[in-house]
């Protein structure tokens, strides 16, 4: 996985290292620049850098970067995919995509492609069942690509709702209110 990149070594993915936390936190702002809500993102670089790869890590992340000199010294991330794993009872182990984002600049280089041919080899790899993941219902061409590389939308397939209780909600339901 580590290191593959396109026939003309214009770009690589590889796992992400903690001196990418500063390039995360920017693409991650850039997505929710994207998805029109850019005041969303509280997380810090620090709280990447510790929850992503301290003793515990709660996520793992690809980048994608590039280079204009066909070497890769200096290059730019220029792409992420941020994932955990998680477990379904009906059906085991499955990887969850969480952010999956390539700059506007780069799309069309084959780098998405990349990207999720690498997490569907670290999903088999892990034997994984399925791999998850939310797109905005706006977001036409995204819907479209994923489709056409076979996903399924279980929102009108299955029929199922996507629910969230904010902190507020937990703080009061664990006093028992």
């Amino acid at each position: 996985m580590a290191g593959i990149g396109n026939s003309m070594n214009r770009f690589r993915v590889r796992p992400a290292e903690p001196r990418d936390c500063p390039e995360i936190l920017r693409l991650i702002k850039e997505l929710a620049a994207y998805e029109n809500m850019p005041e969303a993102v509280k997380i810090t670089e620090t709280d990447l850098l510790r929850d992503g790869f301290g003793s515990h890590p709660f996520f793992q992340c690809l980048v994608a970067e590039v280079s204009t000199e066909n070497v890769m010294l200096d290059a730019g991330i220029v792409g992420f995919a941020m994932y955990y794993y998680t477990y379904d009872p009906w059906i085991g182990k499955l990887l969850y995509l969480e952010d999956f984002y390539v700059m506007d600049e780069y799309r069309g280089w084959g780098i998405g492609t990349e990207l999720l041919k690498n997490l569907s080899q670290i999903a088999i790899d892990s034997n994984c069942s399925c791999m998850h993941f939310l797109v905005v219902v706006w977001n036409k061409p995204s819907i479209e690509y994923y489709m056409r590389h076979g996903a399924c939308d279980l929102s009108t397939e299955e029929g199922w709702h996507l629910f969230r209780f904010d902190k507020e909600h937990l703080i009061r339901m664990a006093a028992g209110e």
